[in-house]
């Protein structure tokens, strides 16, 4: 604790600068010029009266600075991580998030669209498309969001129909890598009472992987999406919003390299080396790759969604009624030049969200809302991996093909309440409580279709889970002044459990008491201390938030090199701050950025993986990785920016920014191993533009990771080979853009 507070007394002399918290006009997201308006309390605040730790990325931020897709949204926020991976995004928030084995995991960051939870983050592996903000609350909660949010919750609010004629286009072309980007919108009333916003999105991500053996450039990918609103508002007491959407992304190729091959001792790792292949031994924006099936990561999505509310009195009702479908897959190559192993994953999942709630005002601020949530979903996954020991000349058991299946169907029913009373004119006192009540059915099918060695099982397992669950919080907020603010909080998030997915060592493990098909649900019990304030007439902000949140019964699942370990790791404890400012200064000038410190790591996990320096003699069973740090829990992340905006002639400006974006070390595995880690690293972007004042224009040249820096969003120990041989994924490389916008 003393080093947690030593951070926050650092952070605090440093005035780090944050996230660029921009005061949109996009939509009704401002009372004023330098006020943001965020529903995280599920009723409309300002940022600075919102007693946790909120962050914003605004609509128009994220078009400026070339945002295309949702993991680029963690460079402006502290303490958030977002990966790619072989399986799904891995999403972690101050140090917590689902482990990427197991593929039945639903995260412990919550993700909502416009109000409407998704349980599965392949949703979010889509563009974005038409976003109004993006808001990131951190800590958990499960009284306010509902279940699975123990670590914290994004929501993506979308733009709606407006009552005036407006629209947009924007066009763009990237010219490193050869991508391209078409965006519009149309938006405005068709009578008295409808009004109707139409969206589309095209383009495609040039492939920037160069394949050694083929010759060829890939991971390119290609995407589309669009969006229908019909708004109707026949009284000024009720209005009725049908959204429906659609949106695919399709990416050509991969991104798995080496980072070490592997010693002389490993036969495939010779094997490696002596296929004449060109094979980076590290990663690069090169690899060398030969699959009988074609790499792809594929996504589609569809949602159709409902809301309604309305007015009665002091009270208002509203009701969202959404349906969302989602069909995915990714073939990856797991061995460099060799043909001896390829996965295939596919997902579909389908889901109904239904909730309704009623609200009303209380006092001068205070505020009543009650409600009740209802979620039925429907997952199938399938794993499928191509084994050729053979092809490689070598005497192995593995031979053929071994497939995974997995079928869960779940429902849940949650009731809530949420009361927030002022109690003198600068106390404000709230507290919300939610009971979750869950049942799930998981059925587990493992089959072989070749040679494999004794411990490839064939199963079909079919259990049935029920859960009921409590979460509450009570926060306290201090107003100084209307520009002041200090808060207290304390809240609770749980996760449900659930089952082991895709292990093909699944009943022999179970057999021999080192695994069960089943998890339990984990608990995050956190205290959060903050500040807002605003000064010079409210063109600057300062945010602080120092948390401490344990975790009981932490769900893991990490792969070993042989098998994953599935399970609950018995605690881990979460503690640091985050600081983020943005300050105006004069008419021309804006600074900002933000700074977060973790010290998150296990407080006890009997059952771990031994770490990668550890004696010969040590095995996971009797293993304690108590003192490790969490994985994907980087000690510090930072990022500043500094914009200055002039006019030039007549009602032109002319505008430039740079930005920089800092990270320390990142594990992907609780071994520790250097190997399985992103080392510190530091990205810059920058933008210029010239665009007329008034708004109808803008042109602006974007650059983003500019000095091509090589990251990395996955490592992991490569299948079967070991030998010390580790395998990564790569990040995305320098991107220069060019951009048009044109507003109407």
């Amino acid at each position: 604790m003393k080093r947690l507070l030593c951070g926050g007394a650092m952070a605090l002399a440093l005035g780090t600068p944050a996230l660029a918290q921009e005061a949109a006009a996009d939509g009704a997201t401002a009372r004023d010029d330098q006020t943001i308006i965020v529903t995280a309390t599920r009723r409309e605040q300002t940022l600075q009266e919102v007693p946790i730790s909120v962050a914003v990325v605004s609509g128009d931020q994220i078009e400026k600075q070339g945002i295309l897709l949702f993991d680029d949204v963690q460079d402006s926020v502290p303490n958030l991580q977002i990966d790619r991976t072989n399986g799904n995004f891995a999403i972690t928030m101050r140090g917590l998030g689902a482990g990427t084995g197991n593929l039945s995991f639903e995260q412990s960051v919550g993700l909502f669209i416009d109000g409407v939870y998704l349980s599965r983050s392949r949703a979010f592996q889509n563009p974005l498309l038409d976003v109004q903000r993006v808001e990131v609350v951190r800590g958990p909660q499960g009284a306010l969001f509902g279940k699975n949010t123990n670590a914290g919750a994004i929501s993506v609010v979308t733009r709606r129909p407006t009552r005036t004629f407006e629209g947009f286009v924007r066009a763009s072309g990237e010219v490193e890598q050869g991508g391209w980007n078409l965006e519009g919108a149309v938006s405005g009333p068709i009578s008295d009472t409808l009004s109707v916003r139409l969206t589309g999105r095209a383009g495609a991500i040039g492939d920037f992987m160069r394949n050694t053996i083929t010759g060829r450039e890939e991971n390119g990918s290609r995407y589309e999406a669009v969006r229908g609103q019909l708004l109707w508002e026949p009284t000024d007491a009720f209005e009725a919003l049908v959204k429906v959407e659609h949106s695919s992304n399709r990416i050509d190729g991969g991104t798995t390299v080496f980072n070490n091959i592997g010693s002389a001792a490993c036969a495939l790792c010779n094997a490696v080396r002596n296929s004449g292949a060109d094979v980076p031994e590290y990663p690069s924006f090169r690899r060398a790759a030969r699959t009988i099936n074609p790499e792809y990561d594929d996504t589609k999505t569809t949602m159709a969604q409902l809301t309604m509310n309305l007015d009665v009195g002091d009270w208002t009702f509203t009701s969202v009624t959404a349906w969302q479908d989602l069909d995915g897959g990714v073939n990856s190559d797991y061995d460099g030049p060799l043909t001896f192993l390829e996965s295939d994953i596919t997902e579909q999942s389908s889901s109904l969200f239904q909730e309704v709630r009623a609200q009303r005002e209380i006092g001068d601020g205070g505020s009543f809302i009650a409600g009740l949530t209802y979620i039925d979903t429907d997952l199938h996954i399938q794993q499928a991996s191509l084994f050729g020991a053979a092809s490689v000349g070598l005497p192995l058991p593995l031979n053929g093909l071994s497939t995974r299946r997995f079928d869960q169907k779940g429902k849940s029913w949650s009731p809530f309440a949420s009361l927030e009373v002022p109690v003198t004119e600068q106390i404000m006192l709230s507290g919300s409580l939610r009971y979750s009540d869950e049942k799930r059915r998981g059925r587990a099918r493992s089959f072989n279709n070749g040679v494999f060695p004794p411990t490839y099982l064939t199963y079909d397992i079919t259990e049935t889970r029920k859960e009921s669950l409590w979460d509450y919080s009570l926060r306290a907020r201090y107003e100084f002044s209307r520009d002041a603010y200090v808060y207290l909080s304390y809240a609770t998030g749980t996760k449900g459990g659930g089952f082991v997915s895709n292990d093909a060592l699944l009943l022999y493990n179970i057999r021999n008491g080192f695994a069960t098909f089943q998890f339990d649900s984990e608990r995050a019990r956190s205290w959060e201390i903050g500040g807002k304030f605003r000064f010079l007439d409210g063109k600057g902000q300062f945010n602080i938030a120092l948390f401490r949140t344990n975790f009981s019964d932490l769900q893991v699942s990490e792969y070993n090199g042989t098998a994953f370990i599935t399970g609950n790791a018995a605690s881990a404890i979460s503690q640091g701050v985050e600081v983020d400012t943005d300050i105006g200064i004069g008419d021309n000038w804006r600074i900002g950025g933000s700074l977060g410190y973790l010290d998150a790591h296990y407080k006890d996990y009997p059952g771990g993986a031994c770490l990668y320096d550890a004696p010969p003699t040590c095995t996971p069973r009797t293993n304690n990785l108590a003192g490790t740090r969490l994985v994907r829990a980087p000690e510090w992340t930072a990022n500043g920016f500094v914009e200055a905006r002039y006019p030039v002639s007549g009602n032109l400006y002319a505008l430039a920014r740079v930005s920089a974006n800092y990270q320390s070390r990142s594990f992907f595995q609780p071994d520790m191993n250097p190997l399985n880690s992103q080392p510190a690293f530091t990205k810059y972007d920058a933008r210029i533009a010239v665009g007329r004042e008034d708004g109808p224009w803008e042109v602006a040249l974007v650059g983003r990771n500019l000095t091509d820096k090589v990251t990395i969003t996955q490592a992991f120990n490569t299948p079967t080979f070991g030998g010390n041989s580790h395998m990564a994924m790569v990040g995305a490389p320098r991107t220069v853009t060019l951009q048009l916008s044109l507003d109407f």
